[in-house]
């Protein structure tokens, strides 16, 4: 093989190396900008509210109970035929 066409590959692989050493990089960046944005999405205003109150011990956290759902009677009766 002649020595002019091995350097001239050389040279290819090189600027394809440096091209694809590139387009991994942006590829990299644009991952982290899209993790970014999508932790942007679910942010909202109140995720920078702070609770402040301070809780005595006699307080205690207590849940609401449940609704029971119960049968209404119907306000307007139908009319028997």
């Amino acid at each position: 093989m002649d020595e002019s066409f091995l350097k001239e590959q050389l040279e290819r692989i090189r600027r394809l190396t440096e091209w694809m050493s590139a387009a991994h990089r942006h590829a990299a960046e644009l991952s982290d900008a899209m993790a970014h944005d999508r932790e942007a999405m679910h942010h909202t205003p109140l995720h920078e509210v702070r609770d402040y109150r301070t809780y005595s011990g006699s307080e205690t956290y207590q849940p609401a109970e449940p609704r029971r759902s119960v049968a209404r009677e119907p306000t307007r009766r139908r009319r028997r035929r």
